[in-house]
């Protein structure tokens, strides 16, 4: 099938990073949410640099040269809407509070004093200079994502010179705090600091300009032959060459003079579509870290993680889950039920076993001290650790050799594969002696610290039919041969893709003989080619096809003829949508499955992921509620339209829908009604 009703997958991430500037630009959000939500656009477009672009800067066709040209046009356009919203909104809106950002304004006396102080006591002991001279036969070298500024200099015998300096903001908070005056707060970035002291930098030489500037490098590395050698010692190598990757953006100050440009592109050993200009300040991702002076106003309305009742008591985790299967919705309901699971297998005197997957954890992770726990109180531990899990590998491996001296048994990265699933499995003696297994399913990575703010789905259950099927799946990973069959998970690399394509084709039969039939997916990302021509095939034979995509979108929808029965939407709000869900009517006996996996073609064609049915009725009637306040949603969810671009989002004043508030407020509800009856 010929897909032209189809973007690149460039353009359509550029799309959802626009959202996000526009929550950013929302005055209904608070303060402090507009200034996080500028540093995850900045953070966004920071790894957009350091990983999707090298192959469109190294390709020569006309059509790559094209889609470039298309995507630094864009990102031109949003990098202004970011300075107005900064410039405009933001500062202005702070002054208003009486929290002043110095920039270009007079400094007081006082605190020129404390900055200087600041200066030459703390940032100057990180403070390195580098002379650029034409003599020098090796290029420059800038640190990847580093911050420095780019200094012209007069001497005294009125030669000019420059040099560029770093800004420590690796080292230290990028933004400091001054003593406060007259009830009003002040802030100062370490980069303004550092602007303002350069004559102790500088005692012999006059200082005609000073530009911020920074390179991202390339990121995206690639293992040529991950099956021979030591697939561990290439990728410390990899991520050793990640500091010396190839140039994919050199960011500098707009006011930047043309010789001083020249300069750069000289010493840096740059091309003119690697250079792009900037405001003058770069790393905006660091807005996570500005300061907050009169906290906790200016900031979101507190969601504190609710209660999961049914584990709300003294009874052993794994009795409940024999009572009944168990569904908890993240971030809106604690992930300490998560931990609690992992704590009480550590030290349950009956569990023998305990195998999982591990993607993404975090820094100081909780469920990795549990699982070396369980391995010191005699369990049999086995981690699969997926070390290629991108900017994660550092951490991985820190936390496999760690587990590892604790005598657990590692399993590291498949060649050619990712591993992508999120799942545990659990092996107890009953009483009779039998081994009983227990499953942990999930959307979301074993990660207590992404869970307060990613939105996901965790399933416990001791039902055979998930648990006899994730024995097979860690089989695969111990010994990487597919000799079983899977029955009831959808496991990319087994049987997923297969049978998503079978699930829509049964939805088109189902159409065609006048039977119920739609589709909905709710995922991060839609690209896979034989899954997006399948979806324009169940459009143009009538079915209903709902789309909640989050990011990379490349299907176009309403395209006559084509796709004109699709419909996309998008939500981006102080929660990051994450949880995949795929829901079939099948003639009125829908079928649901929740998932790792995104319609992507790294995951059903290069990861092993896993999707797992939700056949409890009450479980069905709470993710058809999610769903439907989320489509209900006129606040944040936005549509998606035939160029693949964000329409405005059309409020209903008189009854606005916001559905993560609205979701968490019905869980809230039930919790109440839970507690009543529990009371009665």
């Amino acid at each position: 099938m010929e897909l032209n009703c189809t973007i690149p997958s460039e353009i359509s991430w550029l799309s959802f990073n626009s959202c996000i500037l526009d929550e950013a630009n929302d005055k209904s959000n608070p303060l402090y949410e507009r200034i996080k939500f500028l540093a995850i656009h900045s953070s966004n477009l920071d790894e957009f640099f350091r990983v999707k672009i090298n192959t469109l800067l190294l390709g020569n066709s006309e059509k790559k040269h094209t889609l470039l040209n298309q995507i630094l046009a864009e990102v031109n356009r949003q990098q202004n809407e970011f300075g107005v919203i900064w410039k405009n909104t933001i500062v202005p809106e702070l002054a208003d509070n009486k929290i002043v950002l110095y920039e270009n304004q007079e400094i007081t006396k006082e605190h020129l004093n404390e900055i200087e102080y600041y200066f030459k006591s703390i940032i100057l002991s990180y403070i390195q200079v580098v002379y650029i001279s034409e003599n020098n036969p090796k290029p420059y070298f800038l640190n990847n994502r580093g911050l420095y500024l780019l200094v012209k200099l007069k001497d005294v015998a009125g030669n000019f010179n420059y040099a560029y300096l770093n800004i420590p903001s690796d080292k230290l908070n990028r933004y400091k705090q001054l003593q406060s005056q007259n009830d009003t707060n002040y802030i100062i970035s370490i980069d303004t600091i550092i602007k303002k002291c350069l004559s102790f930098i500088f005692p012999l030489e006059e200082v005609i300009s000073c530009n911020a500037i920074k390179l991202n490098r390339d990121e995206n590395y690639k293992i040529t032959d991950e099956t021979s050698g030591n697939l561990i010692a290439k990728i410390e190598a990899k991520i050793d060459e990640r500091k010396s990757g190839s140039a994919t953006r050199f960011l500098y100050d707009a006011s930047m003079e043309s010789e001083t440009i020249l300069v750069c592109k000289k010493a840096f050993r740059l091309h003119d579509n690697e250079m792009i200009e900037g405001g003058s300040h770069h790393n905006l991702f660091d807005l996570f870290q500005f300061p907050n002076p009169i906290k906790p106003k200016l900031q979101g309305q507190n969601y504190p993680p609710l209660k999961h009742y049914p584990f709300e008591n003294n009874t052993s985790i794994f009795e409940i889950i024999d009572n009944q299967n168990q569904l908890i919705h993240f971030p809106y309901q604690s992930y300490h039920y998560v931990l609690q699971f992992f704590n009480q297998a550590a030290i349950h005197k009956n569990v023998t076993e305990i195998k999982i997957t591990l993607y993404r954890i975090s820094s100081q992770s909780l469920i990795a001290n549990a699982l070396i726990s369980a391995a010191k109180n005699g369990k049999k531990v086995t981690v699969f650790v997926e070390v290629k899990a991108r900017f994660d590998e550092n951490n991985n491996l820190f936390w496999s050799k760690e587990m590892k001296k604790a005598g657990i048994k590692i399993i590291y990265s498949m060649p050619n594969l990712k591993v992508h699933a999120k799942v545990a499995l659990v092996t107890m003696k009953n009483e009779a002696g039998k081994n009983k297994f227990y499953s942990y399913l999930s959307t979301g990575n074993f990660n207590e610290s992404t869970a307060s703010i990613y939105s996901d789905f965790g399933f416990f259950t001791s039902e055979k039919k998930y648990t006899t099927d994730l024995k097979k799946v860690f089989a695969f990973l111990k010994t990487k041969e597919k000799t079983a069959t899977i029955k009831n998970l959808l496991v990319a690399g087994f049987n997923m893709k297969d049978k998503l394509i079978e699930l829509i084709n049964t939805e088109i039969t189902n159409k065609k003989a006048g039977k119920e039939a739609s589709i909905l997916i709710k995922v991060n990302g839609v690209d896979e080619k034989e899954i997006v021509e399948k979806l324009i095939e169940a459009s143009q034979a009538g079915v209903q096809v709902t789309l909640l995509v989050r990011g990379i979108c490349t299907l176009l929808p309403e395209i006559k003829n084509t796709t004109e029965n699709i419909k996309i939407y998008r939500i981006v709000d102080m929660f990051l949508e994450h949880g995949r869900i795929y829901k079939f009517a099948n003639a009125g006996k829908e079928k649901i499955y929740l998932s790792s996996a995104d319609m992507l073609s790294r995951n059903l064609n290069r990861r092993i992921e896993v999707a797992f049915p939700i056949k409890d009725e009450n479980h069905i009637a709470e993710i058809n509620t999610i769903i439907r306040l989320q489509l209900e949603d006129n606040t944040k969810k936005r549509t998606i339209n035939d160029k693949g671009l964000n329409d405005s989002i059309i409020e209903n004043k008189d009854n606005p829908r916001r559905s993560q508030t609205e979701i968490y407020d019905w869980i809230a509800q039930k919790n109440k009604i839970s507690q009543t009856a529990n009371i009665i």
